[in-house]
């Protein structure tokens, strides 16, 4: 047997593969020489015999070969470098038409999406299982960095978001950065598989640093984001039986929690006077009339009024509209060339965004499906938020439009989450469904030698 499973492994080229393989291929062996010894057969005879079932080790390797290497997702691949075509044409758009800052801005996106596709291709290289192996040193740096922005970074309207480089100048926004712990707290959370309770708890303090620390920023909004986005990733583990517990019961006890608590805390703190006051500034603004959000809300719902749905709308937007080429492009290009360009423009993410689910959701490796989730959730969100800040549905704040709004730190997020998912995809026929467990599904078709 060990010369059989020797020589069929030769034929697979994906080293990765190989022990899982092996081991699939020796349990299905020893289950038929159990077999044929309960038929009646000596164990010399009985190996001899499932060893043949097993058909030509070479012909059999070749086959598990096809099946068992890393997969190129060029379908994500090809809406990938679609999206970033018409970023790169929409931003020179602008360039054409705008103020010397907005120019400068569009300027640079060409060279963070170059970054950014570089990080893509790095993280679609690198195994997943490399981040998840590392996946609670990656998180403790993460908010570590965090950590240092609230002491000492620097500021932007009294949040602290970047940290400063040296020469006073900005280096990666911190708010954007700590995105990509969510994906690695789909890692963290797969480490805690089959630990019941005492995982469950360990899961929920990991899910409540980064939360804390994000909002102490303050960013609310992206801290809101993370904890919506690791509830639900910690809901999904839930219901796949992660954990040994209770699963309708703890779901619902942890969402009511979650989302209670925060509200309750945070309106005590209003009530006593215990917020900053720009905080409390903030809070009077969504609620005030005569206030800046107010009035940026009604020219938005201005600008869209407008708007045609094909062509340029009488109003100059590039003018009066702050953050038109990043928080607001939506409402920049249904100004410049009409409500359809916004309309495509959001169904081709939609789709995007769809692929993402779609591909994650197929994986048969739960740790690839929970990180490639994780990535997706985020997108959804950032998609829906921007989308009805744009309408002004929502209350303005920092946002983004993944891929396309202008930023460096949200460009390279955006492509380095899509790197993680492309990586799952890449390697989801090597992974069982469980690594740890040594097991796989392997699809192939038995040759019985007569």
């Amino acid at each position: 047997m060990d010369e059989y499973l020797k020589l069929l492994l030769e034929q697979i080229r994906c080293t990765k593969a190989r022990p899982y393989i092996k081991q699939e291929l020796q349990d299905h062996m020893e289950d038929q020489i159990a077999e044929n010894m309960k038929a009646g057969m000596d164990h010399e005879q009985a190996e001899k015999e499932a060893v043949r079932d097993m058909g030509d080790p070479v012909e059999t390797g070749i086959s598990l070969d096809s099946i068992h290497r890393p997969q190129a997702a060029w379908k994500l691949l090809g809406m990938i470098i679609l999206i970033s075509i018409a970023g790169v044409l929409i931003h020179a758009g602008i360039s054409g038409k705008a103020s010397e800052n907005a120019v400068a801005g569009s300027d640079r996106y060409v060279f963070h999406v170059m970054i950014g596709l570089a990080v893509m291709m790095i993280l679609y290289l690198l195994d997943y299982t490399v981040l998840a192996k590392f996946s609670k040193i990656i998180a403790a740096v993460l908010l570590s960095a965090c950590l240092l922005v609230i002491l000492e970074g620097g500021q932007v309207n009294g949040a602290r978001i970047f940290i400063s480089l040296p020469g006073g100048r900005r280096g990666m926004d911190v708010q954007k950065l700590m995105l990509f712990y969510v994906p690695i707290y789909g890692a963290i959370l797969y480490k805690y598989h089959g630990w019941g309770y005492k995982g469950l708890v360990r899961a929920i303090l990991w899910l409540i640093a980064p939360v804390i620390l994000v909002y102490s920023l303050p960013a609310l909004r992206t801290a809101c984001v993370m904890l919506v986005t690791m509830l639900t990733m910690l809901t999904i583990a839930i219901k796949k039986d992660w954990f040994t517990v209770r699963k309708k019961r703890t779901i619902c006890g942890i969402w009511a929690v979650f989302l209670t608590a925060p509200i309750a805390a945070f309106l005590g703190m209003y009530l006593r006077n215990r917020l900053a006051e720009y905080q409390i500034a903030r809070i009077q603004a969504m609620f005030s009339s005569g206030s800046e959000t107010d009035y940026l809300t009604k020219m938005l719902h201005s600008l869209w009024r407008q708007n045609k749905l094909i062509g340029k709308s009488k109003s100059d937007v590039t003018g009066i509209l702050p953050a038109f080429n990043a928080d607001y492009i939506l409402t920049y290009l249904s100004s410049v060339y009409g409500i359809i360009a916004a309309i495509l423009l959001c169904c081709v993410l939609a789709v995007l965004i769809f692929a993402v689910f779609n591909t994650a959701l197929r994986q048969k490796n739960q740790l690839g499906m929970m990180m490639g989730c994780g990535c997706g959730i985020v997108f959804l969100i950032s998609f829906l938020i921007n989308v009805l800040e744009n309408l002004g549905v929502f209350p303005q704040s920092i946002t983004f439009l993944p891929f396309f709004s202008a930023g460096g730190s949200c460009i390279i997020v955006s492509y380095g989450l899509m790197g993680i998912v492309l990586s799952t995809y890449r390697y989801k026929n090597i992974y069982p469904r469980h690594p740890e467990a040594g097991f796989m599904s392997i699809n192939f078709k038995i040759k019985k030698v007569s």
